[in-house]
């Protein structure tokens, strides 16, 4: 009387328990809870979220005047003046350079805050997978915009920039340069997260290895839309560039699945 009989013999105490009370799941410790309490605790645990997001930008903006000038020195040039065309435009371009330093620190809280609100229902070996994940988005958002910083930015103004000089005077709003900058940048960072989310969308059953396998010329498809997004390059070197390296990180991807 004391173990339940299925088909094929005894139930484990696990599955007894989930028998006797259905409130909860297969995983030990997992409770149940209305939808509506999972959505207030999703709601908090992004407001944590974005809190480290401001936190980010409050503690990078005091140092984003020099990275600006750092910046322009480095890929525009000393000769070229910063053009401000409204009053708010220097503001507005410290805080797009500070934003890719939050995004740095926020992203992996990010997969940290999602660790606690699945934890419970995740088997153990799950849960590992959690915790490698959050410093593995850190490294990678930081590959990321070196990526974008050290092959990218060189393309678009070493070389396409300087190729204009010729038949126009460039004069670069600060705004409009830095936007573009911090896309590529944070972009960069946040597409490298690629195959985090490959991979984590299959552990957790959310898509088969053998359909990625299947859909490649719909993925490939995607990431030309997104490079052409990520690159504003007339010349379409950048856009090529980007959409190799996504090819790739969707590749490795593929790989890390197979291995793992």
């Amino acid at each position: 009387m004391d173990s339940l009989n299925t088909g094929n013999g005894t139930t484990t105490p696990t599955e007894k328990a989930s028998e006797m009370n259905p409130y909860t799941s297969g995983v030990p410790g997992d409770i149940e809870e209305p939808i509506v309490a999972h959505l207030v605790e999703l709601r908090n645990r992004l407001a944590i979220v974005l809190l480290w997001l401001f936190l980010g930008i409050f503690l990078a903006f005091p140092f984003s005047a020099k990275g600006v000038l750092f910046v322009w020195k480095v890929f525009i040039s000393t000769d070229i003046y910063m053009a401000a065309y409204s009053p708010l435009e220097w503001i507005f371009a410290r805080l797009k350079l500070s934003l890719v330093f939050a995004l740095a620190i926020s992203i992996p809280q990010f997969f940290y805050q999602l660790y606690r609100f699945a934890g419970k229902g995740l088997y153990p070996h799950e849960r590992r997978f959690f915790l490698k994940v959050i410093p593995a988005s850190f490294l990678l958002f930081v590959f990321g915009t070196a990526v974008g910083y050290f092959i990218i930015l060189p393309v678009m103004f070493k070389y396409i920039l300087y190729y204009s000089g010729d038949m126009a005077t460039a004069q670069l709003s600060v705004q409009n340069t830095f936007s573009a900058i911090t896309t590529i940048l944070a972009g960069f960072g946040i597409v490298f997260q690629l195959p985090l989310l490959v991979v984590f969308a299959v552990k957790m059953g959310l898509i088969e290895y053998q359909t990625l396998k299947k859909q490649r010329m719909l993925v490939y498809s995607m990431i030309m839309a997104v490079s052409l997004f990520l690159s504003p390059d007339p010349t379409f070197i950048a856009q090529i560039l980007v959409a190799l390296l996504l090819g790739v990180l969707f590749e490795f991807s593929l790989l890390i699945i197979r291995l793992f």
